[in-house]
């Protein structure tokens, strides 16, 4: 039975792959309609691998199905036209995402129903809008508004280490499928309360307290650590943090908190492991809600669980199974990001290198010492890092090579800082004022960006790789794996 399940749920992956890379439309009933009319005739044999290949179509046709059913092809068709035409357009809308401001505009993403053009006429049609307008207007999640401007479609463009980026399909992965860049918007109703807007409330209450009470850039450091606030750093910190490996502790993502909780079940070791695991789940719980619980949140959260969960299960075999399941799950519930969204890959192999490897690697640090989890922090960093690298040379092309010493000399000092920090905003909001948590924040913030600024002067920090061929990532991942199963079965973790 177990191996009939795997071979559907693995034609199902391959069917929203192969839907992933080939087409942009929806891919024809026909093909669907073949793939099962074939599956079934193969359910009459009884021999074992004919049933395997049949359930694997099958599967690869319900993949197909539900890529092709993601796609908004009706509202595109009539988007399209007015993107060629060039001209502008009025939209009414609703703010579904929380606005982002940067310092020469502030962007946001809208749902509309319906949209005017200059011959006043209206079309209804469905679909969410990338929306970037001034600074001069405070915007809020949940605002009715109405948006002037030119609707374009989001374009292919390179990076800087040469690598193509598709930015139309990494929005599609959001349910975003156009833009409107210098557009006019104008708040016409303040829409209606909900929670996820009081939620957002209350973080804007926090991150006031913490740029109150904690200077620049020490407060944007920790702006990015709670809440993974977007532009919290400026340009150049940013790029400090990018060459030392470790912009993952300043955005939301499950890189971060999985390693962040994986040293937070450690520092806490002493507790009773059920106790350990209800303290991790509720404090994963907490962040999510505090920060808005958006989709990339609710992905990182879901990760961090799984890892709480190795704590508490003790055996990397039903894990590893349980973290297996999640991300099918999340690819059944939205099938574009298998392949379109980098940062729920990350999260998927971190949080199963953090698993499978980590008992190994740990023997490589056993000189290390356990105090402030310093032992504890790189075995964590190289065994996530281990298991990403391939991805991350194919994709990005930036390779730290100071990012494990640096990682051991901050990484202990996150959860320290997120929980002071967290503690400095809160006690702002309750009392107005936290002057020793407020100094002991500030320290250990300036030490992190001290070891930043330092590492990164170094000319040796990080390389570029030029692009090459997604098959030589893929002999990587073969690679890694021999070497993998050849560690569990030469040195087999009793864990």
């Amino acid at each position: 039975m177990y191996q009939f399940i795997t071979s559907l749920v693995i034609g199902f992956l391959g069917g929203v792959l192969v839907h992933s890379v080939f087409f942009d439309e929806p891919v024809g009933y026909a093909v669907v309609i073949l793939l099962f009319v074939c599956s079934l005739v193969g359910l009459f044999f009884k021999q074992r691998q004919v049933l395997l290949v049949s359930l694997f179509l099958i599967g690869a046709g319900f993949g197909l199905l539900r890529f092709g059913s993601a796609i908004d092809s009706e509202s595109s068709r009539i988007l399209d036209r007015f993107v060629s035409e060039n001209e502008k357009i009025i939209i009414h809308g609703s703010i579904i995402r929380e606005p982002v401001y940067h310092s020469a505009y502030t962007e946001f993403v809208i749902h509309t129903d319906e949209l005017v053009t200059y011959a006043e006429l209206t079309l209804p049609v469905s679909t969410n809008i990338m929306v970037r307008t001034d600074n001069y207007t405070d915007y809020e999640y949940g605002q009715e508004v109405v948006v002037e401007g030119v609707l374009s479609k989001p374009s292919t463009f390179v990076t800087d280490s040469d690598r193509t980026f598709d930015y139309q399909s990494y929005l599609a992965k959001d349910d975003v499928y156009y833009t409107m860049f210098y557009a006019t918007a104008m708040v016409f109703d303040e829409g209606n309360t909900s929670l996820r807007r009081s939620l957002y409330t209350l973080k804007h209450r926090f991150l006031d307290g913490i740029y109150r009470m904690i200077p620049e850039p020490e407060s944007g450091l920790l702006a990015g650590i709670l809440f993974g606030e977007p532009s919290a750093l400026d340009a150049e910190r940013e790029n400090q943090f990018r060459i030392v490996g470790l912009m993952h502790i300043v955005v939301l993502s499950g890189y971060n908190v999985s390693l962040v909780i994986q040293i937070f079940t450690k520092l806490v070791a002493f507790l009773p492991r059920s106790i350990r695991a209800i303290l991790a789940v509720l404090s994963i719980a907490a962040f999510a809600i505090l920060v808005g619980a958006g989709p990339t949140v609710l992905r990182a959260s879901i990760m961090a669980v799984f890892i709480v969960l190795a704590d508490v299960l003790g055996t990397r075999y039903n894990i590893t199974r349980a973290l297996v399941i999640a991300g099918v799950c999340m690819v059944i519930w939205n099938p574009m990001v298998l392949y379109f969204d980098i940062s729920f890959q990350l999260s998927f192999l971190a949080t199963y290198g953090l698993i499978v490897l980590a008992p190994h690697v740990e023997r490589w640090f056993a000189f290390l010492p356990r105090i402030l989890a310093i032992r504890d922090s790189a075995v964590a960093t190289v065994s996530a890092q281990i298991m990403v690298l391939p991805l991350i040379l194919y994709s990005i092309g930036e390779f730290s090579l100071i990012s494990p010493v640096v990682n051991v000399l901050v990484l202990f000092a996150v959860p320290v800082a997120m929980l002071t920090g967290f503690l400095t905003a809160l006690s702002t909001i309750v009392f107005g004022v936290a002057p020793i948590l407020n100094v002991v924040t500030t320290y250990l913030l300036q030490y992190q960006l001290w070891i930043v600024e330092f590492f990164s002067s170094f000319s040796f920090s990080y390389i570029t790789i030029p692009p090459f061929h997604w098959s030589i990532a893929c002999l990587m991942y073969l690679l890694l794996g021999w070497w993998i199963l050849r560690i569990e079965h030469s040195q087999p973790n009793k864990v």
